[in-house]
């Protein structure tokens, strides 16, 4: 039997488009800022998805 929503669970949840546009204290300030973001959710990424794979093999 599935479980049932309550009414502020679902007001509580956000559309992609809201979460998207919300602007949070931890954007990055600088182009080298954005890069070194990048690369950590890059290597985040790999790490869980391919464990056996050296992160430096993927391009």
């Amino acid at each position: 039997m599935a479980r049932q929503l309550t009414f502020s669970e679902i007001t509580n949840q956000r559309t992609l488009t809201e979460s998207a546009s919300t602007v949070t204290d931890d954007t990055p300030e600088t182009p080298t800022a954005l890069l070194d973001r990048a690369r950590q959710h890059a290597t985040n990424v790999a790490a869980e998805h391919f464990p056996d794979q050296p992160v430096e093999a993927i391009g």
